[in-house]
């Protein structure tokens, strides 16, 4: 046996996943199968294995015994993962004997399932290699940091390699938190500028006033506290790439200046009177339908098409449930490292609110949840006290899939009710910003100011 390949132990009478397995990742998985849990113990101690699967196919009459028989075999091996695969009645009869293990129920989500298997052999060599069919069951993607395992977000990540590899504008578009800054990012590190400045700007968190004087910096003089030259970010990113986010929160203004600098190549800074040449890649976002902003008159139709030579477009969160998985098991293992905590798992209801969570701030909602739960964690397990009250309250109805979220309660503090008001006006308009300022009647930077405060921007 290969030593870089993955070890797995298969517990199950049939030998389906075993044989399913072999055939799928034939040269990456060394999958080994028991008829019962008696030889566990002994087969861990002459075999170094990365990951237990149970297939739970027994007499409900057994139920507890075996689960007690595989916690009594596994004891003294903490390091492998155990994965008990079963009807949820079976477990919902010996929830305590099997409290310990993570658990997939039937029928089998493949995607789930396999997000579960990536994160357990991520310390592997061949965890990154496995290959795909066209089974649904697909391995991980990695991309400059950025992680999928669901089939949009995959889409995703093969834009943003092809955007890379041609040097024109590009438009990312997406809801609060899918990652357009982390895609900006990895679309200049995989480009022929790589090796020259990034220089992101978030338009939504500048002031008008002052948005000129960062584009394209201004002159001594030229106004009060103007007391040096300053070189805009088309300047200091010469030869690299720009990332403009939030690009619709732009005024009128403020887009003539930039359709002009992309159709020229040059910038005047304020305050000056000759042109300068500039050499910098525009990377575009906006968590808004553009095309909508474009209707209403409230953004440039010639700016859009300047900028949307090439598309890249995020999914939300919600319309990819595998990855709230993979996210999750991610997250416990990254700041599980950092914070130097014992957690390393979640049990199986924790997933299923977790997907069924509707994620308005979507992936870093998603990762500020698990951070705040890890760092709370006393155990080895992320349990459902250590979730936001927002998430928790569809745990009830989560198995019936019917979930739903009371958002304001007595009880709740100020900011707490300022806080899931917006969550909820932001939910109800698929995380339009503009839309939700207005709903709220208030300013866009006043909503952003807000978020940020809350940790949700």
């Amino acid at each position: 046996m290969r030593s870089d390949m993955a070890n797995l132990l298969i517990i199950e009478k049939a030998a389906e996943i075993r044989d399913a397995l072999a055939a799928r990742f034939p040269t990456e998985v060394a999958a080994e199968s028991l008829s019962s849990v008696e030889r566990v113990k002994e087969r861990l101690n002459e075999q170094n294995f990365d990951l237990i699967i149970f297939d739970a196919d027994f007499l409900p009459s057994a139920r507890i015994k075996t689960f007690q028989l595989l916690e009594k075999q596994t004891r003294n091996f903490p390091h492998i993962k155990v994965i008990i695969v079963s009807d949820f009645e079976e477990l919902n009869d010996a929830s305590a004997a099997w409290k310990g293990f993570e658990h997939v129920e039937r029928p089998l989500d493949q995607s789930h399932l396999y997000a579960i298997i990536a994160a357990a052999l991520q310390r592997t060599p061949t965890a990154a290699a496995l290959k795909p069919d066209d089974s649904g069951l697909l391995p991980p993607m990695e991309l400059e940091g950025i992680l999928a395992i669901s089939l949009p977000m995959r889409f995703a990540l093969q834009q943003v390699i092809e955007a890379a590899a041609i040097d024109a504008a590009v438009l990312i578009t997406g809801e609060t938190g899918t990652g357009k800054d982390m895609v900006a990012a990895a679309i200049h590190r995989r480009s022929k500028r790589q090796h020259r400045p990034y220089v992101p700007v978030n338009m939504g968190a500048v002031s008008h006033e002052l948005i000129a004087s960062e584009l394209f910096g201004h002159e001594k003089g030229a106004f009060t506290g103007a007391s040096d030259t300053h070189l805009g970010v088309f300047e200091q990113a010469q030869g690299g790439t720009i990332f403009l986010d939030e690009i619709t929160t732009m005024d009128e203004k403020t887009q003539i200046s930039l359709l002009r600098v992309l159709e020229t190549k040059t910038i005047r800074r304020v305050g000056g009177n000759k042109d300068v040449e500039v050499d910098a890649r525009v990377i575009a976002a906006t968590n808004e339908n553009i095309e909508e902003t474009v209707r209403a008159r409230r953004f440039r139709e010639d700016l859009y098409y300047r900028l949307d030579v090439f598309r890249v477009h995020l999914p939300p969160l919600r319309e990819r449930p595998g990855d709230v998985s993979f996210l999750t098991n991610h997250f416990i293992a990254r700041f599980g490292a950092l914070y130097k905590k014992s957690i390393r798992r979640a049990p199986s209801e924790i997933y299923q609110v977790l997907r069924a969570y509707p994620w308005p701030g979507n992936v870093r909602e998603l990762k500020n949840v698990i951070q705040r739960a890890v760092v709370m964690a006393k155990g080895a397990e992320l349990t459902a006290d250590l979730l936001p009250p927002r998430i928790t309250a569809g745990i009830g109805s989560a198995a019936s899939g019917k979930t739903h979220w009371p958002s304001i309660r007595l009880g709740m503090s100020l900011e707490e009710v300022e806080k899931e008001f917006i969550m909820m006006t932001l939910r109800s308009v698929a995380g339009n910003k503009a839309k939700a300022a207005a709903t709220l009647r208030i300013s866009r930077h006043t909503l952003y100011d807000k978020l940020k405060k809350y940790g949700v921007l």
